[in-house]
């Protein structure tokens, strides 16, 4: 006994239910290997993997006829649908707060590390840069880090004492 089409008022063969499943199954496996090979589940890559398996059903089985029309549009809206659900799914398990204070948190620690590591270079270069009594300086100008005096020096010569407070350190100014 043939059956109508609630769309198409059209009457259906007997068998033809099964016939459109075994149709549905072998374009979704067609879409799914497409889909896998491009990585990626977008509108675009949709599109065309559903037009694709639909030329490819066409090939397969010249009675499908407009059938290849309707299971690719069941299977347009359960690809959505699919889509749809996982994109709220991803959301919900995606707490975008806890990953900021993450976040935070790791750049603080990074932050107090360079920080503590800058502060070591500071003292080592500062304590490379210190020129004391005794030492040969080349040409230029000293400041005493005890009182701000500055040396004034024309040629390489070994460095005095500050001539005001006696102090013994010095850096390069400028």
């Amino acid at each position: 006994m043939a059956e109508k089409d609630d769309k198409t008022g059209k009457e259906e063969k007997p068998g033809l239910e099964k016939d459109l499943v075994e149709l549905y199954e072998s374009m979704s496996r067609f879409i799914t290997e497409k889909v896998e090979k491009a990585g990626v589940v977008t509108e675009e890559v949709l599109d065309r993997t559903i037009n694709e398996s639909k030329e490819w059903a066409h090939k397969l089985k010249e009675n499908y006829g407009d059938d290849v029309s309707k299971v690719s549009e069941f299977l347009r809206r359960d690809w959505q649908e699919a889509a749809r659900i996982t994109q709220e799914k991803t959301r919900k398990n995606l707490d975008l707060d806890r990953i900021q204070v993450g976040l935070m948190g790791l750049l603080s620690r990074l932050a107090h590390s360079a920080g503590s590591q800058l502060e070591s270079f500071s003292s080592k270069l500062a304590e490379r840069l210190t020129y004391k009594t005794g030492e040969i300086a080349g040409a230029g100008s000293l400041e005493c880090l005890g009182c701000g005096q500055h040396l004034q020096f024309d040629k390489p010569t070994r460095i005095p004492p500050c001539p005001k407070c006696r102090g013994a350190q010095f850096r390069r100014s400028y």
